[in-house]
């Protein structure tokens, strides 16, 4: 089977054209995960699932699970959560400011890919900003990678980030559990391509370089991702699914401010 897909901007993720996920096959689902995987994220046009399809979905690509930050919409849907920004909010949005790679602090056994469907979107606001990390490390310079090669990181969920997830859990009246910690490689491989994975609103230190240039390496690595030429802003209309995989691609929310946005979420192993 050979869908039609056509780039995002800078090369970042493809647009799958011209399917309708309600018609989902085996083949179609195995076809959608290979170019998940070689391209990093997808984007897939105005779909407008119900939580029934949308779920079936998630199943396809992986297993889905409970995500143990946010609740879930109902007992019969417990993998989906609602990502609210109410037009009263005043605080920051959930997953803004910095660039990540979802539930970088939990170890090897954290789920890999994230999926989003636009519920409400209100006009000229709430795009997702995603950075590839592919298209990060071809583009480092020879004396960084060779810097780096063999380096691991430390990524907790108390990280820069957390700002935005404790506002969040305090406005759902959901308790904090306490900070978690992991440690990972920062060059992986993924379908065969080198990626970065250094997930800067998780980022604590990087180990295993010259100890007198880690935080020069973090830093550099920090500003690096977020550099123009490897950033696509999503521009959502509703029904949109955005699918991404974590080892290579961060990402972040925008600022929203007097308007509503609703997104169902999936956490994907």
């Amino acid at each position: 089977m050979n869908l039609s897909i056509s780039p995002g901007k800078n090369n970042v993720g493809a647009y799958i054209n011209n399917i309708n996920l309600r018609s989902l096959n085996q083949d179609l689902a195995t076809e959608i995960k290979k170019i998940l995987n070689q391209y990093g994220v997808i984007f897939i046009k105005e779909q407008n699932l119900d939580p029934e399809t949308y779920q079936n979905f998630a199943k396809t690509i992986g297993q889905p699970v409970v995500y143990p930050r946010l609740k879930g919409l109902d007992e019969k849907f417990p993998f989906i959560n609602v990502i609210e920004r109410k037009p009263d909010d005043k605080n920051l949005s959930f997953g803004s400011s910095w660039l990540h790679q979802d539930t970088s602090y939990l170890s090897n056994d954290r789920p890999r890919y994230t999926m989003l469907m636009g519920k409400e979107i209100p006009a000229g606001q709430g795009n997702t900003i995603f950075s590839s990390g592919f298209n990060a490390y071809d583009k480092l310079p020879d004396d960084i990678k060779e810097k780096i090669k063999g380096a691991t990181a430390v990524f907790s969920s108390a990280g820069p980030i957390a700002v935005t997830r404790l506002e969040r859990e305090k406005e759902m009246g959901i308790k904090s559990s306490e900070s978690m910690e992991a440690e990972h490689p920062i060059v992986i491989t993924v379908d065969g391509k080198k990626t970065l994975y250094v997930s800067p609103g998780h980022l604590m230190k990087i180990k295993n370089v010259k100890e007198d240039e880690a935080e020069y390496l973090k830093n550099y690595l920090v500003d690096h991702v977020n550099k123009e030429e490897f950033i696509f802003s999503y521009e959502w209309t509703k029904g949109d699914i955005c699918l991404w995989d974590n080892l290579s691609i961060l990402h972040m929310a925008s600022e929203i401010k007097n308007c509503r946005r609703v997104m169902h979420r999936i956490t994907i192993k």
